[in-house]
């Protein structure tokens, strides 16, 4: 009977976690989009990501608008099968300004002057082979 007593108390102490006492949100944020892409075409949507999307990434990571940004695919023949992330240093940094789109396409202009019309098919064929699932802005918790 005396222990009957004591298991509320235990669960008492766990209940009432306290944030900033327990745990607190990272200051980074990770804005996490979640894409189903038709089966066979992975590769050919990976390929242009990386003429496309990744070349973007580079260049904002280089300029340090963003802290990092991944591309994840699933061997597993299930849908959603990609995942794109990109890591702001905090919520602020993720506000887009024209100063930091000029200075992109600035920089994508002269390292792929080439490129331009190449861009431009690319992104719109997207559509054909990819649907956007989900779209999400993560929290990192920092557990104490």
């Amino acid at each position: 009977m005396k222990y009957l007593l004591i298991v509320p108390i235990l669960f008492a102490n766990f209940a009432f976690a306290e944030i900033y006492e327990d745990y607190e949100p990272s200051n980074q944020v990770t804005e996490l989009t979640v894409i189903s892409v038709q089966p066979n075409y992975m590769d050919n949507y990976l390929v242009n990501l990386k003429k496309t999307w990744v070349r973007s990434s580079e260049i904002q990571k280089e300029l340090g608008h963003i802290v990092d940004y991944a591309v994840w695919t699933s061997e597993v023949a299930n849908s959603p099968n990609l995942w794109i992330t990109v890591t702001y240093e905090n919520m602020g940094a993720m506000q887009q300004t024209q100063e930091k789109y000029d200075a992109v396409n600035k920089l994508l202009a002269e390292r792929f002057p080439e490129s331009e019309d190449e861009y431009d098919t690319i992104s719109k064929s997207y559509e054909e082979i990819r649907k956007m699932v989900d779209h999400q802005i993560l929290n990192r918790v920092i557990f104490k």
